[in-house]
Parts: structure tokens; sequence; C-alpha cells
């Protein structure tokens, strides 16, 4: 019975230091996770933009609203369960005033933030959204 006991508490001990170095050890390599955006409207007027990333199955994961004042950025950390997701072939779409739609596809994971910009076309007047990825 003791040396049962023995195997199991060593079983488990593997398991736990397997786990934590997958899950723990690209953390302290690389550094904590980024932010899941930064979004800046270089724009002198207020907009709404809505955020949304969806699977590779087109299913949403995520969905934020924001209201954007003139010459605004915002850094939206990331929520706490995709520190630890890799999702691969994700779209993101971004969406401002109901009117400008732009769409983006990319892989989501810990340490790729998404750099959103909003500008105001000096002649047509209609807003350009940039979107693109930065890795750490």
């Amino acid at each position: 019975m003791k040396t049962r006991n023995k195997i199991l508490i060593g079983v488990g001990i593997v398991v736990l230091l397997v786990v934590g170095f997958y899950i723990f050890f690209p953390f302290y390599i690389v550094g904590p996770p980024v932010p899941l955006f930064s979004i800046e409207n270089i724009d002198i007027s207020n907009h709404e933009v809505v955020i949304e990333i969806f699977d590779s199955h087109n299913k949403s994961i995520f969905k934020e609203t924001l209201e954007l004042g003139p010459k605004e950025e915002i850094c939206y950390p990331r929520p706490f369960l995709l520190n630890f997701r890799w999702l691969k072939e994700c779209t993101l779409k971004v969406t401002v005033d109901n009117k400008a739609t732009k769409t983006y596809k990319t892989d989501v994971y810990a340490w790729a933030q998404f750099c959103i910009s909003l500008v105001k076309d000096p002649i047509s007047g209609e807003i350009r959204i940039g979107i693109s990825a930065m890795v750490v």
C-alpha cells in the first residue's frame, strides 16, 4: 500500500511539472502577455467602434464596443482565458460608426497585439481603418 501511494505521488508530481512547464515556461522566457489590441483615433471626431474576433468556424469569441474621443488611444487588456489559448486562422472585424468595416485574418496568441488606427480621409471624408499585428 505504501509503495502504491509513493508511485501515485511521484506520477502526480511529474504530471504537475510537465503541465507547469508547458503553461508557465513560455511566460518565463518571453514575458507577460501583451494587450489584446490598441486602438487610436487620429480623427478629430468621436467614434463608436465595435471589435469582434471570430474563430476558424466563424463563431464569435470576443466582442467589445468602445467609444473613442478625438485623438484618444486605448490599450485593451487581454481577457484571462485568451492568455492560454492559441487560436489559428481567426478573423478580426472592426466596425466604425456602423458604416466602415474592415476584417483582418490572423492568429491570436498571448504575444500578438493588434494595432488599429482610425483616420479620416481629407478628400472624401470617409473613415479609413488601419489594422496591423505586432508580435513580441
